[in-house]
């Protein structure tokens, strides 16, 4: 094969293969919660039924860990694992620390994916307090960082590269938000909390190149099993559907399905997101979580 004839197959390996970062710092990319508009509502039902002080500590198990293989073509090229690090304090607000390893099999042609990104979120609105994240750049890392400053109403980015300050500036703060590591624990709150009922959601999110935009979907459209590595039965799950209202790398947006356990976990179990050419399919992996055992679906 001439390089003439390599060329467009590299090129979509390269995207398609290197797509999968966004995809999985969103969550998964799949990856939304609370319509804003019905939002406050949601949030004084979750604290009038004490799910924030309670139930929130059963969804949001210390030390958790879920890891999800991506693929693309049948081709598996990489993996997330997402981590609930603890509770913690951030500005006098109770908070969750949470964190994500990405990154890409060895010996895939064409990309060599190293990222770590970690957040902290407002443990009762789930919106970003702050949100880091490092990615490697050859043999170096890059170093970006986002705080969320409601008082004086800014987000204020840094990026550094091994000891250097590159960039560093701020952008208004109307409204909170999440990011793409915050988003994934702010569905399954949004999930757990609609109980089963097919609801309409919109949420407001920033992503890596400090675009401010929004995903919106329908949780609980219908119940049905589910398949992932994990496990060797169907797990009983909600199906959701949504659309990625921005343009991600590489072509990432547009339409999206996942699917979500059932019980009061609420873990994320699989996704089919779009990119330029196809689609790239997100599978739980590996499960470390004390005492869970996933419902088994009866269909």
């Amino acid at each position: 094969m001439n390089d003439d004839k390599k060329t467009p197959f590299r090129r979509i390996m390269k995207i398609s293969l290197l797509a999968f970062s966004v995809i999985a710092a969103l969550l998964f990319v799949l990856r939304s919660v609370y319509a804003i508009s019905l939002f406050e509502g949601l949030t004084k039902e979750m604290q009038a039924s004490g799910w924030v002080s309670a139930g929130g500590d059963l969804l949001m198990q210390p030390n958790e860990e879920l890891t999800y293989e991506a693929s693309y073509l049948f081709v598996k090229f990489g993996t997330v694992k997402l981590q609930i690090v603890g509770k913690t304090n951030y500005d006098n607000t109770p908070a969750y620390r949470v964190r994500a390893y990405i990154d890409s099999y060895s010996g895939i042609p064409f990309v060599n994916l190293h990222a770590v990104y970690e957040a902290v979120a407002d443990a009762k609105t789930f919106f970003c307090l702050l949100s880091t994240n490092s990615q490697k750049e050859g043999d170096s890392w890059v170093f970006t960082s986002y705080r969320f400053d409601f008082a004086k109403k800014m987000i204020f980015i840094e990026q550094w590269k091994e000891g250097k300050l590159l960039k560093q500036f701020s952008i208004p703060l109307g409204k909170g938000y999440t990011d793409g590591l915050s988003f994934f624990y702010y569905l399954r709150a949004a999930v757990q909390n609609a109980n089963g009922k097919e609801t309409n959601l919109s949420v407001p999110i920033i992503v890596a190149d400090s675009t401010r935009s929004s995903v919106v979907l329908t949780i609980n459209e219908e119940r049905e099993p589910c398949k992932v590595t994990a496990y060797n039965f169907p797990i009983d799950s909600y199906r959701m559907s949504g659309y990625i209202n921005f343009k991600g790398f590489f072509g990432v947006t547009g339409d999206f399905v996942g699917w979500i356990s059932t019980d009061s976990a609420a873990v994320p179990l699989k996704a089919d997101v779009k990119v330029i050419l196809g689609s790239i399919v997100v599978k739980l992996k590996e499960v470390k979580r004390n005492n869970w055992i996933p419902p088994r679906s009866k269909s």
